[in-house]
């Protein structure tokens, strides 16, 4: 087993287990409080596999050493990262010829992605999509989970507010756990075509 499937697994694992836990509320919490305490958690794992994944998989792309030109467009699009900041707004003449530079240096030499994965705080499926386009994984085999995964989004970002309009019963953070376990599933299931 190559090693970056070997660690997106471990990191699948150890989050199964974890959401085995929140399934039983064993400390004997009320059950809406628990649920309440469990949607943050089960949200958590969701963006720090996919965030873990990602930083994975681009460990092993740099230790390949990759052309520019021999990856997707896309991937070019990842490795330029920051310098595309150049481009917004009115730029001086010294602004495209760095950039120029850049890109030049780029297409010329092997490509290096920085670990920075942009997950804009809400890995809803809007933001999964972009990522999905960005790394090459097809968004349609995640797309009978994406209303339930927004649904979560939604939900933490209320309880992470303050906001206390949503009754949660274990069936809802059950739904939630399956979700977010299939799309990682997904996640660790692309991962092996690298």
């Amino acid at each position: 087993m190559h090693r970056v499937v070997a660690e997106i697994l471990a990191s699948n694992d150890w989050r199964d287990r974890e959401f085995a836990k929140f399934k039983v509320n064993s400390s004997g919490v009320e059950e809406e409080l628990w649920c309440r305490m469990c949607i943050p958690m089960v949200y958590a794992h969701w963006e720090g596999f996919v965030v873990s994944s990602l930083k994975t998989l681009i460990d092993h792309l740099n230790s390949l050493g990759l052309p520019a030109s021999g990856v997707p467009t896309t991937l070019v699009a990842v490795g330029l990262a920051d310098a595309y900041q150049f481009l917004s707004g009115k730029q001086s003449f010294a602004q495209r010829v760095d950039f120029t530079n850049r890109f030049r240096d780029l297409i010329q030499d092997t490509i290096r992605f920085q670990k920075t994965i942009d997950t804009k705080s809400n890995l809803k499926a809007s933001v999964l999509r972009e990522l999905c386009h960005m790394y090459g994984f097809r968004f349609e085999r995640f797309s009978s989970l994406t209303a339930d995964i927004d649904r979560l989004v939604n939900v933490r970002n209320s309880i992470a507010h303050g906001e206390n309009s949503f009754v949660l019963n274990s069936e809802n953070v059950s739904k939630y756990i399956a979700a977010v376990t299939n799309a990682m599933d997904i996640f660790e299931r692309k991962s092996r075509s690298f």
